[in-house]
Parts: structure tokens; sequence; C-alpha cells
């Protein structure tokens, strides 16, 4: 193989990578894995969530859900999870307002890794809630405010 065929390979597998790269960092912020959005849009997490039993999730529900769920997560009260908390004690990771599959996926590292936006290995309450909102504004595709089971149940993740 000449130089010059060695040079043209090497410099479209940098152009590939630095390709990928880019088209990850542009993917949508959010969000989660495939098994966090599955267990997330089931019905059973939609009744959890629907606080007021309407059949609609609406913006504040959502809010609230979400702060509590933080809230149960975050044992040691310091307004923030570390891995510890996140993971939960063996055999004790299903958190009582979730399903166990919600929870399961929720506490995975990735999960974690998502929502630690500034990288300090601690998920804090804001973090944990802005990441939250933007699963619910990529939910909602009218921008009204509320998901109804449609909304809900629409495969909007991975696509």
């Amino acid at each position: 193989m000449n130089s010059e065929l060695k040079k043209i390979l090497i410099l479209s597998s940098a152009l590939l990578s630095i390709g990928a790269t880019s088209l990850s960092a542009f993917a949508d912020p959010m969000l989660s894995s495939g098994g966090y959005s599955r267990q997330l849009q089931k019905m059973e997490m939609m009744k959890m969530i629907d606080a007021n039993g309407d059949h609609i999730v609406t913006k504040a529900e959502f809010d609230s859900y979400f702060g509590s769920l933080f809230d149960a997560l975050d044992t040691d009260n310091d307004g923030s999870l570390d891995a510890k908390e996140w993971v939960g004690l063996k055999g004790k990771q299903k958190i009582d307002i979730a399903t166990g599959g919600y929870s399961r996926e929720l506490r995975s590292m990735k999960m974690m890794k998502l929502m630690d936006t500034n990288g300090d290995h601690k998920v804090t309450k804001d973090e944990f809630l802005a990441h939250q909102s933007s699963i619910f504004t990529k939910l909602d595709t009218s921008s009204d405010g509320e998901l109804d089971a449609k909304k809900w149940l629409t495969k909007t993740f991975g696509k």
C-alpha cells in the first residue's frame, strides 16, 4: 500500500470518528437508555404520576412527582444524589413510588451520568428536575402542558 493511500485511509478514519462523536453530541441531550424510556412510558407509570386520576399528566403533576421521587432517593437530605444513593442498597433499589422496572432503569449509572450535567459525580435536584422537564417537553408534542395516554405511549425516544 503506498503512502498516499495510507494517508487517505487514516484521514478518512479520523473524519468518520469525528463525525460519529459530533452526531452523539447533537443527539437528543436526553435523555435516556431505551430501557428507561420503555419503563417510563408504561401506563402504570402514567397512573402513578397522574395525581388527580383524570388520565392526563399535567406539567405540574409531572414536576411534583419527580420532585417527590428525588426526595425519596436523597436519603441523606443534602439536595444531591451521589452514586450510593443513586444505586441504592442491595436489595432495596425499588422506589416505593415507582414501578420496579422504572426503578431499575432509573438507578443505572448510565442514567446518573446523563443527568449529571456538570460532571461532579452527583446529581442535584435542579439537574434531576431539568432532565425530567426535558423529557416532558419531548413527550408534549402539542406543547399544551398536558400528556394524555396517546402522547404518553408515543415512542419519541431513540428515533
